[in-house]
């Protein structure tokens, strides 16, 4: 059995196409077909079937993945024992909430780049609730992400700092108010994707409390949504240090509220009883430096100066 087949077959699980899987692979997409063709007569049964334009596993091909995944682990052991001591190679496929990739990642990516050049870095943005099934199904090799009940018996999770999650608005921002239940508030959340930690929690937040909006505006970039609420089209809750620049010059404000402040931890987690390659322990050791070790910012750090446009808070209890 060829592993560049099962390397192949891996490669159109993850990309969702064979034309995918070839763009990542090198390869031409008459090859992809040729070698699952292989692999499925070796095999005896079809491990694939079309769906729309996604090509979806079948029974079989779901029962062979995890077996073809833990073959392709033990040839990359195998190989790195004539590696010891040399610089990580192969390849490093890494899923990250959106708010850690764009604020808090970049040193860690351009430290790892330094230290590991032969590594073929993939990072990608991916929901808090997407990221540990990546990881589980060998998807991506780390999740870094905020807890939302990651599953510890199928994950090793470790630990990586604390960030309190806030509710911000421009300084023009309407009070409201938002303490009596069961109301209606002429007010506009702009939020991201419904898998987001940040929006759940905030929704559980005024279901508890019978609140309904006006309007929600479901963007899918958080520079965009700091863009619009700084344009006051409405209020939004992500992570403090988002913001740092914008709460520190005004041109956004922290408003009050008991779900305002309240920290999420944030999470790096791998595959339980999967071997760590050399590049994994390399950027788990960089997440630890830079994120880990980092003191998060405290409200008394962000808050303006007397007399400051940023001075306003509403209180939504």
């Amino acid at each position: 059995m060829e592993l560049r087949n099962l390397r192949t077959f891996q490669a159109v699980v993850d990309q969702g196409s064979y034309k995918r899987a070839a763009e990542q692979l090198g390869y031409t997409q008459s090859t992809i077909t040729v070698q699952i063709q292989q692999l499925e007569e070796e095999l005896g049964v079809p491990l694939f079937e079309r769906i729309g334009r996604r090509m979806a596993l079948t029974e079989a091909g779901e029962r062979a993945l995890p077996q073809a995944r833990e073959l392709l682990a033990a040839a990359d052991r195998l190989l790195e024992c004539g590696r010891a001591g040399r610089t990580p190679a192969g390849t490093l496929r890494v899923d990250m909430a959106e708010t850690l990739l764009c604020y808090r990642m970049q040193p860690v990516i351009r430290a790892f780049r330094e230290r590991a050049p032969q590594v073929r870095l993939i990072v990608r943005s991916r929901s808090c609730m997407r990221i540990p099934q990546g990881v589980r199904t060998g998807a991506c090799d780390l999740g870094v992400g905020y807890d939302m009940d990651w599953n510890r018996e199928a994950l090793e999770v470790e630990s990586m700092g604390s960030y309190d999650i806030v509710l911000l608005a421009s300084p023009d921002f309407a009070e409201t108010d938002f303490t009596t239940p069961g109301r209606r508030k002429a007010v506009s959340l702009v939020t991201d994707e419904p898998d987001s930690m940040f929006r759940r929690r905030l929704e559980d937040y005024f279901r508890r409390r019978e609140i309904e909006l006006d309007v929600t505006l479901e963007l899918w970039s958080i520079e965009t949504i700091k863009r619009c609420v700084m344009s006051n089209l409405g209020f939004t809750y992500l992570p403090r240090f988002v913001a740092e620049e914008e709460l520190a010059d005004g041109r956004l404000v922290e408003l009050e509220a008991p779900v305002s402040g309240v920290p999420a931890p944030a999470l790096c987690a791998w595959r339980k009883g999967r071997w760590l390659t050399p590049a994994m322990e390399l950027f788990l050791e960089l997440l630890r430096e830079v994120l880990a070790a980092e003191e998060p910012l405290t409200a008394a750090a962000c808050a303006p100066g007397p007399g400051s446009a940023s001075g306003r808070a509403y209180q939504l209890k």
